[in-house]
Parts: structure tokens; C-alpha cells; sequence
């Protein structure tokens, strides 16, 4: 049996309890090394969905005027395209966006291409657009087979 002196002994082997330093620097290091790794992620994600946000805003706006030149009479047109501008809801979240315009004439209609260019990465190069038709009013009527 066990003699009385042995239960009030320490334990000098296995019986430890806690952590040691080396062991909360090691898993500090990992823990750290982990974050670092990390933090770049959600930083590029916060820019790609302010640019995504942008692009969403853009492709909305060109659709809205889209909408309006399509209700303007063919005879105004012109005067429509010239004034065209940028909405002051795209204006405040859109840096230096800009607004333009081709026109195209043909036996079948108008075709107007908007588009929207604004202080990104490329989009000076490569512009949103949007390409409509406007038919005059005696053909939007026939039924073409």
C-alpha cells in the first residue's frame, strides 16, 4: 500500500496543469500568422463589392435612359442625345462618371448606344454600354413575321 507521505508529494512527472509560455507564443504565432493571411482577403472582397456596386449602378442608369430617349418622338432625338447627363443618385456614388451616346440610322429604326465610363481601372478603355432601338411610330405598330 501507499504509505501517508505519498499523497502529499508533488507530482514531478504528467501532472501539470495550464500552459507553458513557449506553448501561448507558438499558438499567438499561428493565431497571427492566420489573421495575416486573412486580412487581404476581406479587403479585396470590400473592393469588389464597391465595384460590383458601381457596375450595378451604371448598367441601371443606362437602362433608365435608355427608357426615357425611348419615349422621346424620333424628332427630338437629337436635342435628347445632346443633353444627355448623368443622374445625381449615380453622380454621388459613381466618381466622374460620363455619360455619351452614338446614333445610328437605318431603314429598321434608330439605334442608340449609350455609355457610361467613370474613374475606374479600365473603364476609360472599356465603358459600360447599352445599345436600344427606336422605332419610328409607323413601323412599331406592324406585325413582322
Amino acid at each position: 500500500m501507499h504509505s501517508p507521505d505519498h499523497a502529499r508529494r508533488p507530482r514531478r512527472h504528467g501532472g501539470r496543469r495550464g500552459f507553458t509560455t513557449l506553448e501561448v507564443v507558438a499558438a499567438a504565432g499561428l493565431v497571427s500568422a492566420g489573421l495575416v493571411s486573412i486580412v487581404p482577403l476581406f479587403v479585396r472582397q470590400a473592393r469588389l463589392l464597391a465595384q460590383t456596386r458601381c457596375e450595378r449602378l451604371a448598367l441601371e442608369e443606362l437602362a433608365n435612359q435608355a427608357e426615357r430617349l425611348a419615349a422621346v418622338a424620333p424628332d427630338d432625338l437629337a436635342r435628347h442625345l445632346a443633353d444627355l447627363t448623368v443622374s445625381p443618385a449615380v453622380s454621388r456614388v459613381v466618381s466622374n462618371a460620363r455619360l455619351g451616346a452614338t446614333r445610328d440610322d437605318s431603314p429598321f429604326g434608330t439605334r442608340v448606344v449609350l455609355s457610361l465610363s467613370w474613374d475606374a481601372p479600365g473603364r476609360d478603355e472599356r465603358p459600360l454600354t447599352l445599345a436600344t432601338w427606336i422605332v419610328p411610330a409607323s413601323a412599331a405598330g406592324e406585325v413582322r413575321p
